[in-house]
């Protein structure tokens, strides 16, 4: 680990950040009235009734139906507090959410079904906040607080859980560990193609304490990576099935914009990929 290369790469990638958020609350309204507006209608409940005849023949039992009825039920329970439902969902303000089902237009529908409207528009309203975060968030280095070397201790242990999962190096002076242990194909073969590429000098799966925070949770990115053809680079990679994010779960696809806003404050190259031939340098 104190290869000078595998030291310089540490150095690029090791800080702890802090990230802070702005958005506007009037975007914020905005958006979401406009997708509560679209969102599903929520009807009244239907219970439907079925009445048959039922006749036993030597064939066995025969039913028909006789008749067939359907009605609207009136909710007629306490109707919930979903300002307060809402604020404990989403921790936006009274008034916010206020200017927000008044102008959807669609509070009526509450009173079809209370619990499937909070529902329904907490997700909303969730969604478009965590939108709005993640366009507005800024990372920025936390002065003197940085990531040890240490996180990679036990890890070559941990490789034992994955006697069938694991990809033996061809070239160990690459690496800080004989074999790299993986969760995908995708991961793999991303591990043999790093391996048997000239121009790649060093890369690590980094360990999963190795967390970025981000306002859904942390992130572990994957891979760092040096690389020297004409200069010496320094790479951080996520290795996905596909490169667009739109494809991805929302939570995984929040989660690696931040990570890219994240190494932008560190001035390190940042993307992700599905093979090593979409190690593009930016």
């Amino acid at each position: 680990m104190l290869d000078p290369e595998f030291e310089a790469l540490w150095k690029k990638i090791n800080a702890r950040t802090t990230y802070r958020v702005e958005y506007q609350t009037n975007a914020l309204v905005v958006a979401a009235v406009r997708a509560v507006k679209s969102m599903e209608k929520i009807e009244q409940i239907r219970v439907t009734y079925h009445e048959a005849a039922v006749a036993l023949e030597n064939k066995g039992v025969i039913a028909t139906m006789v008749r067939e009825s359907s009605d609207k039920l009136v909710f007629g329970g306490a109707v919930p507090d979903i300002i307060a439902y809402l604020q404990a969902e989403t921790e936006l303000t009274r008034s916010t959410l206020v200017r927000i089902l008044k102008d959807s237009g669609r509070l009526a529908e509450f009173f079809h079904n209370p619990q499937r409207f909070m529902d329904a528009v907490a997700v909303i309203l969730k969604r478009e906040l965590h939108r709005l975060i993640i366009d507005g968030i800024e990372y920025e280095r936390i002065a003197g607080e940085e990531y040890s070397m240490q996180l990679f201790e036990g890890n070559d242990s941990d490789l034992v859980t994955y006697l069938h999962s694991r990809y033996e190096l061809k070239n160990k002076h690459k690496s800080p560990y004989d074999a790299v242990a993986y969760d995908s194909e995708v991961e793999r073969e991303f591990a043999e193609e790093l391996d048997n590429r000239e121009d790649m000098k060093l890369f690590v799966k980094l360990p999963p304490r190795f967390l970025i925070q981000t306002p859904i949770g942390n992130y572990n990115p994957y891979w760092a990576i040096v690389t020297q053809d004409n200069r010496v680079v320094y790479l951080v990679r996520e290795t996905k099935s596909t490169r667009g994010l739109s494809k991805l779960r929302p939570d995984e696809a929040t989660k690696i914009r931040c990570g890219t806003r994240h190494f932008e404050a560190l001035g390190v190259d940042f993307d992700v990929v599905t093979s090593a031939n979409d190690l593009r340098i930016k």
